[in-house]
């Protein structure tokens, strides 16, 4: 774990759905960077970044929006998920917040943004708007992410 990222120890570590490794390898060795170098860019840990690239844990999703911008990428060229399976936390990610920078652009509270990103609160059309607004996506994909984290099956992470 970075220093930065135990400034925050309150926040839930959430798996990238759609996070590939391969991806992340790919576009290092196309931009000729080294893994400690690429680590040194984004301000993670070598071992981190490593643990990254060989599959052995998910980053977090601001670090991987820093290594995108140092490859050139959007972080949507690293974690992929068809937007007609995409949970409230997959439109995040692609924006490339953390659930609290996401909670601050609605001025919500970060357990509301956690509690809908698992599908256990009522999405208000109040708070349906400020999502809407704070990602700049339709209405409608927000209402329908909600709607298939919300009904997902059993045992399924969102």
């Amino acid at each position: 774990m970075s220093s930065h990222e135990a400034d925050r120890p309150w926040e839930m570590r959430r798996e990238l759905r759609g996070f590939d490794p391969a991806r992340l390898r790919i576009a290092r060795t196309s931009a000729r960077l080294s893994k400690s170098e690429l680590a040194r860019l984004s301000r993670v840990a070598v071992s981190t970044y490593c643990q990254w690239e060989s599959g052995r844990s998910s980053p977090r999703v601001d670090a991987l929006a820093r290594c995108a911008a140092q490859l050139n990428l959007k972080i949507t060229d690293l974690v992929t998920v068809e937007l007609g399976k995409a949970f409230l936390g997959d439109l995040r990610i692609s924006r490339g917040l953390l659930q609290s920078e996401l909670a601050q652009r609605m001025t919500v509270s970060t357990q509301l943004v956690g509690l809908l990103e698992r599908g256990q609160g009522t999405l208000t059309p109040e708070v349906a708007d400020k999502w809407s607004a704070a990602l700049d996506y339709p209405l409608r994909q927000i209402n329908d992410a909600y709607d298939r984290v919300r009904n997902r099956p059993a045992y399924t992470k969102p």
